[in-house]
C-alpha cells in the first residue's frame, strides 16, 4: 500500500472518532465518511444499525452519553489488518473515556472500538463497526450492555423457576383434586354404608330404650303391689333389688338416648338433605356434633384426652340455618382443633404439663350470633394464617389432608350470609381461635 492511502486511512480511523467521540464534526461533514450501507453494533445492547439514518441516530445518542466526559485513545491502532489487495482494512482501538469534572469522583469507561474500511473514489469509508468492551477491564460504569444482558439472564432465570414453581404447584393442585373426588367418592359410599348400619342399629336400639322404659313401669307397678304387703326383711331386701335394678335400668335407658342421638346425627351427616336453611336449637346443634366430633376423634388414630369447656349463651335459641352444612362447620373445626392439640401433645416434653382444652362458646353481638371455637394447641403462625383459608393449602403431610376443609367450612359460612376470622397466638400461651359470625335470625 503506498503511503499516501495508508495516512489517508488512518487520517480517516481519527476523524470517525472525532465524529463519534468528540462532536467536532458537523453531521453534514461525517456522512461523508460514511457507507450509505453502513452496519454495526453500537457501545450498548439495543444499539444495532443497518442504514445511514440508523448511523445517524446512533451517533446523535452517543454524543449526549458522552456529554461529561472526555476521550481518549491510541495513535495508533494496536491491531490492524489490510486486505483484498489493499482495498480493505480492519482497524482496532481501546479507547478511555473519563469525567473531568472535579468536584466528584473520577469516574473511568473503557470500549474497543473495531472498524471495518473500504477504498472507493479515492476516499475510505466506513462500512462497518463494532463497539466492545475489552475482556480485561473491569469498569464499575458499563455502557456496553453487558451487565444488562447479565441481568436478564438472571431475570430469565427467575421466571423460569417461578414458571417451573407454578407449573408445579398446579400439578400438586390437580393430584389434590383428584385425590379429593377420590375422597368423595369414598366419603359418598361411606355415607350410604353409615346410613345402612345406622338404621340397622337403630331397631335393636329402640327395643333396648323401649323395654327399658316399660321394664321401669312394671318395677313401679311392682312397688305399688309390694306396698300392700306387710312389713319383713325379705321384703325390705326385696325392695333393695328393685331399686338398684331400676337404677340399673335407668343408666340403660339414659345411655341408650345418647347412642340414639348419635344414630341420628350419623343419620343427618350421611345425608345430603334438601339445602334449605330451617330453624334450629343453635346451642343443642352446637352440644351435639361437638360431641360427635369428640367421640369420632377418640375412635379414631389420633385419640387424646380433651377437657370441653361449654359457654353457650342461654339466651341464643333457635336460628335458620342449613342443619347439615353448618353441621360439618362444627365437625370440621373441632376436627382440626383435635389435630393441633395432638401436634401439641406430641411436641411437649414429657416434664412439662399440657392437658389439651378445646372451649365452645355463643353468645350475641350487636345484630350477630357469634360461635368461638378455641383450641389451646401450638398456635398458627402468621404467615400460615394468611393462607388457612385458602383451597388446597394445607401443612398435613402426605396424602393427610387436601387444604379443603377451612376453604369449605369458610364457603359455608358465606352461603349464610356470615364470616370466619381467625385468631391465634404461637409464644407463651398459644391458642388458636375460631370465630363464626351470623346474621340475626329476624322474627
Amino acid at each position: 500500500m503506498m503511503d499516501t492511502k495508508k495516512d489517508l486511512l488512518h487520517q480517516t480511523h481519527q476523524r470517525i472518532f472525532e465524529i463519534i467521540f468528540s462532536g467536532k464534526l458537523s453531521e453534514k461533514e461525517a456522512v461523508k465518511f460514511i457507507d450509505e450501507e453502513i452496519s454495526g453494533f453500537g457501545t450498548t445492547w439495543d444499539e444495532k444499525i443497518l442504514s445511514k439514518k440508523d448511523y445517524l441516530w446512533i451517533l446523535e445518542n452517543t454524543r449526549n452519553q458522552l456529554e461529561n466526559y472526555r476521550l481518549e485513545w491510541n495513535s495508533e491502532p494496536f491491531s490492524y489488518r489490510m486486505l483484498a489487495n489493499d482495498t480493505v482494512a480492519v482497524l482496532c482501538d481501546d479507547v478511555k473515556f473519563f469525567s473531568p469534572t472535579a468536584n466528584r469522583e473520577k469516574i473511568e469507561m473503557y470500549m474497543r472500538y473495531t472498524g471495518v474500511y473500504e477504498y472507493s473514489g479515492e476516499k475510505w469509508l466506513l462500512v462497518h463497526f463494532h463497539g466492545s468492551k475489552p475482556e480485561f477491564v473491569d469498569s464499575e460504569v458499563d455502557t456496553f450492555g453487558i451487565e444488562h444482558l447479565k441481568k436478564k439472564n438472571e431475570e430469565l432465570k427467575e421466571e423460569v423457576k417461578k414458571r417451573t414453581s407454578q407449573l408445579e404447584e398446579s400439578l400438586n393442585r390437580l393430584r389434590a383434586t383428584q385425590e379429593q373426588l377420590i375422597h368423595s367418592e369414598k366419603m359418598a359410599s361411606l355415607g350410604e354404608l353409615t346410613a345402612g348400619i345406622a338404621h340397622e342399629i337403630k331397631n335393636p336400639l329402640n327395643f333396648v330404650n323401649n323395654f327399658s322404659d316399660l321394664n321401669v313401669e312394671l318395677i313401679e307397678e311392682t312397688f305399688e303391689e309390694l306396698n300392700k304387703l306387710e312389713s319383713s326383711a325379705a321384703l325390705s331386701e326385696a325392695r333393695e333389688i328393685l331399686e338398684d335394678v331400676k337404677s340399673n335400668l335407668e343408666k340403660i335407658k339414659q345411655h341408650g338416648s345418647r347412642a340414639d342421638s348419635i344414630v341420628k346425627s350419623m343419620l343427618q351427616h350421611s345425608r345430603g338433605g334438601n339445602g334449605k336453611a330451617e330453624k334450629v336449637d343453635f346451642n343443642g346443634l352446637i352440644k351435639e356434633y361437638v360431641n360427635l366430633a369428640f367421640h369420632g376423634m377418640r375412635a379414631g388414630k389420633k385419640p387424646i384426652n380433651v377437657s370441653i369447656d361449654y359457654q353457650l349463651d342461654e339466651e341464643i335459641d333457635e336460628v335458620s340455618i342449613i342443619h347439615e352444612d353448618f353441621s360439618r362447620v362444627i365437625l370440621n373445626l373441632c376436627n382440626n382443633a383435635f389435630d393441633a392439640m395432638h401436634e401439641k401433645l406430641n411436641m411437649t416434653k414429657a416434664e412439662c404439663e399440657y392437658s389439651p382444652k378445646l372451649s365452645i362458646r355463643t353468645y350475641r353481638e350487636g345484630d350477630k350470633i357469634m360461635l368461638e371455637i378455641e383450641d389451646n394447641g401450638p398456635g398458627i403462625s402468621d404467615e400460615y394464617r394468611s393462607k388457612i383459608l385458602q383451597p388446597f393449602f394445607t401443612t398435613k403431610k402426605g396424602t393427610e389432608g387436601t387444604g379443603l376443609g377451612l376453604s369449605i367450612t369458610n364457603d359455608i359460612i358465606k352461603a349464610h350470609g356470615g364470616e370466619l376470622k381467625v385468631e391465634s397466638k404461637t409464644d407463651n400461651k398459644t391458642y388458636s381461635r375460631f370465630i363464626v359470625q351470623l346474621k340475626k335470625l329476624r322474627q
